[in-house]
């Protein structure tokens, strides 16, 4: 899944004890940031713009508030006309609350930037499980079909290294998670390739747990699942966010706080497993109506109705781009020698989209790809462009 650290929707952000990890000028969209805390003590409702991210430090919250405070802020999370990110920072020793139910819980020693690529990348994260959802509504199952190994298994952890806190993980993952334990970053590989696993947790000595990020993160495979490290220097907590730490956990590790932050990630976890798995099947469901002369304008119809009503609730619109040869700044040399651009075309287009993006041939209307926004056909365009003009076909 390819990274992209800017916002796909744009709003103000509701924070408490952190404000937004950008400066206002600099995003536009961002400005008029909501502080919660003057919101919940003024007694004020949160009715107005969807907020691009809801970013709460749990040590800003007053002790004497704040069970009133986490039921006033559910209560403004539940009126929200969709979902967006609720993020909470953390101390080792902080009591997290159990609603609203976080999509990220992070150590509050996280840097600025790494912050605000957290939350596009869980904006993201939103919008892949919608789309997985609609695209099963609509285009429906293919029977008997299976799934890469990486996809499969139960909900399950992984440990990689020897840090000996194995049984304290394995106590704080709850029941219903299986919990695997890898001695080296061979034996993680290995294991990551066999089946799922929601989460991973390093345990290692500081170049091992680099190294071990490193490789996890160019592995299209793994290369999203969140990734929590364990480290006693807390001097090393900026370094391992920069390397690709989802959250870095210090010691010592406060049990209830570890219970939650680990149902958190494995939570986001699953249901990025499930999208990824969903989106693979529609893309294998999209191919096989090639046979049939493309997609059905009755269901194609179908899936715009459904996702444009979704993006609207974000105040986005979906771009519809036509996939034919005049749409685009090509070579004379390509378009002269090319024995079937359309497929050419059609080809270029669905590797190099997203897999949220809807690339196919639709039956009288011929290749199209759907996508999120206008910004997204800027980007697709010149990708393919980029290849079809440095490329002999």
């Amino acid at each position: 899944m390819d990274q992209d650290n800017s916002l796909l929707w744009q709003g103000p952000v509701w924070f408490a004890g952190r404000a937004s990890p950008v400066s206002a000028g600099s995003i536009p969209g961002l400005t008029d940031d909501i502080d919660l805390l003057q919101s919940f003590a003024e007694a004020e409702g949160m009715d107005g713009h969807l907020p691009s991210a809801v970013i709460v430090d749990i040590s800003s919250v007053p002790d004497a508030h704040r069970d009133r405070f986490f039921a006033w802020l559910d209560d403004q999370v539940t009126r929200l006309p969709t979902d967006v990110p609720i993020v909470f920072l953390s101390k080792p020793d902080d009591i997290l609350p159990n609603r609203p139910k976080a999509n990220a819980t992070i150590n509050r020693a996280v840097p600025d930037d790494v912050l605000f690529d957290a939350i596009c990348a869980h904006q993201r994260a939103l919008m892949r499980f919608e789309e997985a959802r609609i695209r099963r509504l609509v285009f429906g199952r293919i029977p008997g079909y299976g799934a890469a190994p990486h996809y499969k298994g139960t909900s399950g952890l992984l440990v990689v290294g020897l840090g000996g806190r194995f049984p304290d993980l394995q106590e704080a993952s709850g029941r219903k998670v299986e919990v695997i334990g890898a001695f080296t970053r061979d034996m993680a590989e290995n294991y990551l390739s066999q089946r799922a696993f929601d989460a991973a947790i390093l345990d290692s000595s500081l170049d091992e747990t680099l190294e071990s990020l490193r490789l996890i993160r160019m592995d299209s495979r793994f290369a999203a699942i969140p990734v929590l490290v364990v480290t006693d220097q807390p001097g090393d907590t900026a370094m391992l966010f920069k390397a690709g730490a989802n959250d870095v956990l210090t010691l010592p590790l406060d049990g209830y706080n570890l219970r939650t932050r680990l149902a958190t990630a494995i939570r986001h976890g699953k249901r990025r497993r499930l999208a990824d798995k969903v989106l693979a099947e529609s893309h294998r469901w999209l191919t096989q109506q090639l046979d049939k002369g493309g997609l059905s304008q009755n269901d194609y119809q179908r899936y715009l109705e459904r996702a444009g009503q979704a993006l609207a609730l974000r105040r986005l619109a979906l771009c519809e781009m036509k996939l034919l040869p005049e749409n685009f700044i090509l070579p004379e040399q390509t378009t002269a020698l090319a024995e079937n651009l359309y497929g050419t075309l059609l080809s270029v287009a669905d590797a190099t989209s997203r897999e949220e993006d809807l690339v196919c041939v639709v039956n009288d209307i011929g290749p199209v790809a759907v996508l999120k926004s206008h910004r997204g056909k800027g980007r697709l365009q010149a990708r393919i462009e980029a290849i079809l003009g440095h490329t002999v076909l």
